[in-house]
């Protein structure tokens, strides 16, 4: 099959999105957590930018100003905002995170606790972004709870669960061996060539365009979608790709 072609699915899930948006939906605020790295800040901007959200509360480590009222900083553990939605972004040390960014990351292990604070601040639904790598998204876990924290979070009670894997990034950091650059270089072009569809990387755009129409698409419950759930979701909804 040939690839996804990137500007072509994200121009349609913008004119997908487009209809969606309802009046009642601006009265709704969320909490962002975790939304670092190029695939966190996308998905950021989209919670900010979507006009679903009367305002978003997003995660800090520090005080920072905000040039639009729908972003909210919230430093982590200073008192708790009240919100209706919640998202929670799992980054990885591979994950190239700017050293200046104010933004607190949360790691796989910290789910529960990044959750927590979401139950806290009165989340009724929540979205779980947990990056897969690619070679993993072939197995039936990435579909499935594939851990006791997700278990686990299961049992927090909210009204909607939604976890979703996308196919994780290639690490960020440059070896300063020419080797070894050379042999992850050749290893991700072999990826690419032998990879079913599915399980390649969108870029960071186009994966949280693929996350939030997931999350839209989703019932009440729990839903778990690994990237061949994305991609079926945006084929059924978008069949001209």
């Amino acid at each position: 099959m040939p690839p996804i072609n990137d500007a072509e699915l994200s121009h349609a899930l913008r004119a997908a999105q487009a209809p969606q948006a309802a009046p009642a939906a601006a009265a709704r605020s969320a909490l962002a957590l975790g939304c670092a790295g190029a695939l966190g800040e996308e998905l950021l901007s989209l919670l900010v930018g979507s006009g679903q959200y009367r305002q978003v509360h997003v995660g800090v480590t520090q005080p920072i100003g905000s040039a639009t009222a729908r972003f909210a900083p919230w430093v982590v553990g200073q008192g708790t905002p009240l919100v209706d939605d919640a998202w929670i972004c799992l980054t990885g040390a591979e994950t190239f995170v700017p050293k200046a960014s104010p933004v607190r990351r949360f790691a796989a292990d910290e789910l529960l606790a990044a959750a927590r604070l979401a139950r806290d601040a009165g989340a009724r639904r929540l979205a779980v972004v947990a990056p897969l790598a690619a070679l993993l998204q072939m197995g039936a876990s990435a579909s499935h709870i594939g851990s006791a924290d997700e278990m686990e979070l299961t049992r927090f009670g909210f009204e909607r669960l939604v976890i979703v894997r996308p196919t994780a990034a290639d690490a960020q950091a440059q070896d300063p061996h020419l080797l070894a650059r050379l042999v992850r270089s050749m290893g991700r072009t072999l990826g690419q060539i032998m990879l079913p569809r599915h399980a390649q990387q969108l870029s960071p755009r186009n994966a949280a365009l693929a996350i939030w129409a997931a999350v839209q698409a989703a019932g009440d419950g729990t839903s778990v979608l690994g990237a061949r759930e994305l991609l079926a979701l945006l084929e059924a909804r978008l069949p001209h790709l």
